[in-house]
């Protein structure tokens, strides 16, 4: 065997150790397993983070030459502009747009079922896009454009993504934050069904039942806030950096704490969502398909679900889809949270 063929050999193998995983849709498309999140938070006021210096464009450019090939962002986060600009910034001669995924999604003012067209023609704008490859519902819950709750029904809404789809404006459409009873009804009242569902998981909140009925139904689930609480500061996370299960899992696969729940999502069959500008950090993230956890160790981390969310939305609570279970609050306390919140 000659040298250039071994060489090749080599080369070959090393880029499947460490290609990004992919899913099959139910829609008959593929979906990349490693997404970079984009979103940049918010400050305590509730302000929306920007992008400054184009730092989030390097980020994507970063991610997508470090491997990534799914870059997720939305509507809400106000940098679909920054998100396009790194895409352009990578795309050459030799690789090409249907090589790049992106999610994009519908948010909360705009779910008329006439709006919906018009949203993601304005993303697509702002990305700089043709198409995206999955369009999201972001919540299950409308609102006027003045903050008002809507009386609009996530089904309009949802004929309104199914229009987009058969417009050729994006490859596949889903939801976001959808409970499971909204899942069943979506499902047995809609024409084209969700090929996706993002919600949060990790594991200090496994949802269980909605993915098992998710993986009965073929509809993949992408799980965002990977890391939950775990690596924050948050003192009364179930599951803290620092738990000796994790220390040892690390140590034992050579790996980081956050690596060992990334792997946690991807042996659950799940789409991992990361989010950094930090480029040595996305790199360290996408490096994650090379060891497999093996199924005790699934389990083990999953004994830590406490339904822990990271974030409840209080001042969504007298929504009549709000889809999550609601703290116990009085009604005078969430109407003070509700006067007081900045509106995205």
């Amino acid at each position: 065997m000659d040298a250039p063929l071994i060489i090749a050999i080599i080369l070959f193998f090393s880029g499947l150790a460490n290609a990004s995983l992919s899913y099959n849709l139910n829609d008959g498309n593929v979906i990349p397993a490693i997404a970079l999140g984009t979103s940049l938070g918010h400050l305590a006021d509730g302000t929306r983070v920007l992008s400054v210096n184009h730092s989030l464009a390097r980020a994507v450019q970063g991610a997508l030459t470090a491997g990534y090939r799914h870059i997720d962002t939305a509507s809400l986060y106000r940098v679909e502009d920054e998100v396009g600009l790194g895409i352009r910034w990578y795309l050459n001669d030799t690789t090409k747009r249907q090589n790049i995924y992106v999610t994009t999604k519908l948010w909360n003012d705009a779910h008329a079922r006439d709006e919906v067209v018009p949203a993601i023609r304005r993303s697509l704008q702002d990305l700089q896009l043709e198409y995206v490859d999955l369009y999201l519902m972001h919540f299950p819950m409308a609102y006027t454009k003045d903050g008002k709750i809507s009386d609009t029904d996530y089904l309009e809404t949802w004929k309104g993504l199914e229009d987009a789809k058969k417009l050729n404006l994006t490859r596949s459409i889903g939801v976001s934050n959808f409970n499971l009873t909204q899942m069943k009804r979506l499902w047995n009242d809609s024409e084209i069904k969700p090929a996706v569902l993002q919600i949060e998981v990790n594991p200090t909140i496994t949802q269980d039942e909605i993915i098992d009925w998710c993986d009965e139904h073929a509809v993949i689930v992408m799980a965002y806030s990977p890391f939950g609480a775990i690596l924050g500061r948050k003192k009364n996370s179930p599951l803290r950096a620092d738990d000796p299960l994790l220390i040892s899992l690390a140590q034992k696969y050579n790996k980081t704490v956050p690596q060992i729940l990334l792997r946690y999502l991807l042996d659950r069959h799940l789409v991992v969502i990361p989010r950094s500008t930090n480029y040595s950090r996305i790199k360290e993230n996408f490096n994650i398909t090379d060891f497999s956890l093996a199924p005790e160790e699934v389990k083990l981390l999953s004994s830590f679900n406490r339904e822990y969310r990271l974030r409840t939305q209080v001042k969504w609570y007298p929504h009549p889809h709000f889809p999550f279970q609601k703290k116990n609050l009085t009604e005078s306390e969430i109407q003070y949270i509700v006067e007081h919140s900045k509106e995205d």
